[in-house]
């Protein structure tokens, strides 16, 4: 149990660390008004900056300055694997549809990405796609390799 809330522990404080310095980079768009037709789709018609929305901070912060968006959907995939596996150990086939979903969803989402003309969520998608297929590859080796100790670990 000590183990599993380390772990979640580290990959929150990872998160919360990504997403205030997202946050931070992102509110740059405020002082560059020429983006704020491209880079605000939840604000609406944006007027002065004050109009921008916080979400549109990310947007921006995605697009032009990617590495804390990145450190940010690496440790929410991270955390997201590790309450999945904490809550399914004990259910090897509902772990291995966990992954198997949570690899379409990265793979999917990599896809619509994938079109960007932004070098930052060209880089984004790349990350997704890449997590998208590690995930496959984990189903498949759940599904298809036996993982009991007994066997697996204690070959003589």
């Amino acid at each position: 149990m000590t183990r599993y809330a380390t772990l979640f522990g580290i990959g929150m404080l990872l998160l919360l660390f990504s997403i205030f310095a997202t946050w931070y980079e992102g509110a740059e768009i405020v002082d560059r008004p020429f983006e704020w037709e491209y880079s605000t789709p939840f604000s609406g018609p944006v007027l002065e900056g004050s109009d921008i929305s916080r979400l549109d901070y990310f947007v921006y912060a995605i697009k032009f300055k990617p590495t804390f968006p990145i450190v940010m959907a690496v440790s929410s995939i991270y955390l997201l694997a590790v309450a999945g596996h904490f809550f399914l150990k004990n259910r090897k086939r509902f772990f291995i549809n966990y992954v198997a979903f949570m690899a379409a969803l990265l793979l999917i989402l990599g896809v619509l990405m994938f079109s960007s003309t932004t070098s930052g969520a060209k880089a984004l998608s790349y990350v997704f796609l890449s997590s998208g297929a590690l995930g496959v590859i984990i189903s498949l080796l759940y599904y298809f390799v036996p993982f009991d100790r007994g066997v697996v670990f204690n070959k003589r």
